[in-house]
């Protein structure tokens, strides 16, 4: 099984099989936030986006913690000094980080370890699927800083309700691991040790999985912004490039000669 490594900046990226794994890599800042550290994942999701081998990817952090959310000294405090439009082209890098993320076509599995606050829960609100470890700690941190959640306004009501949602934000209480699994903040808890084994398997489970699994991902993302009966309209187009795909042909295949497919992601 061939690995490939490589840095980028505060990012590590490694390749495994179909399986790419970005880890933020300041691991004695607890992995804030910085700028730096959000222009590299900007360019690690690119890479990866626009790389046809990997088909998963897996967000998680080194040593102790996801992310401690943002860096107060090198990404908080200076921004009451930002003129308007380097405020805005600030805020624009962080925009491209989550939409890039929630966009590509790939499922993203956020693989939280330690503490995932602020900047950092909102990271792994953006990946399709969070699994947490046993110890992990949650929290919206934005309001102890006296600002508001990111693409946090938008997920947090759509994974935990309105209640939950507005606690969560209002507060900036710390939710631990089980909490968040009861509340749907998270969709699995492991054990520690576990936690990037868990990932991988899953990861790799959908990496290996028809094209299908990128369609209904943004399909899913799409139906948010839509009515009923648009989104039945939309799927019915999407259905009918499905069932052109070697994917579909292959699946219907297997099926027919009762064996399991073999999907290429095509």
């Amino acid at each position: 099984m061939e690995i490939q490594e490589k840095e980028i900046g505060t990012v590590k990226l490694i390749r495994k099989e179909n399986v790419a794994t970005l880890t933020l890599n300041r691991p004695d800042k607890l992995n804030a936030l910085d700028p730096a550290l959000i222009n590299d994942l900007v360019k690690a999701v690119s890479e990866v986006t626009d790389d046809e081998s990997v088909r998963a990817v897996i967000f998680t952090g080194a040593g102790r913690s996801f992310s401690a959310g943002g860096d107060v000294v090198k990404d908080i405090a200076p921004l009451r000094e930002r003129s308007p439009s380097d405020f805005d082209s600030y805020m624009n890098q962080a925009v491209i980080l989550y939409r890039g993320i929630m966009d590509m076509e790939k499922p993203a599995v956020a693989a939280i370890n330690g503490f995932a606050v602020g900047a950092g829960l909102d990271l792994a609100l953006a990946c399709d699927i969070r699994i947490a470890a046993d110890d992990a700690k949650m929290g919206e941190f934005f309001v102890r800083m006296g600002i508001t959640p990111e693409i946090g306004i938008y997920l947090l009501p759509r994974l935990v309700g309105l209640g939950w949602a507005k606690l969560i934000s209002f507060t900036g209480d710390i939710i631990d691991a089980a909490q968040a699994e009861k509340i749907g903040l998270v969709e699995k808890v492991v054990p520690s040790k576990e936690l990037i084994s868990s990932a991988e398997e899953l990861a790799k489970r959908l990496a290996n999985g028809p094209v299908a699994i990128g369609s209904i991902k943004k399909a899913i993302h799409e139906s948010l912004r839509m009515t009923m009966e648009t989104s039945l309209d939309y799927i019915s187009k999407l259905q009918y490039q499905l069932v052109h795909t070697e994917d579909h042909k292959e699946a219907v295949t297997a099926w027919l000669e009762k064996r399991k497919p073999v999907f290429k992601g095509k």
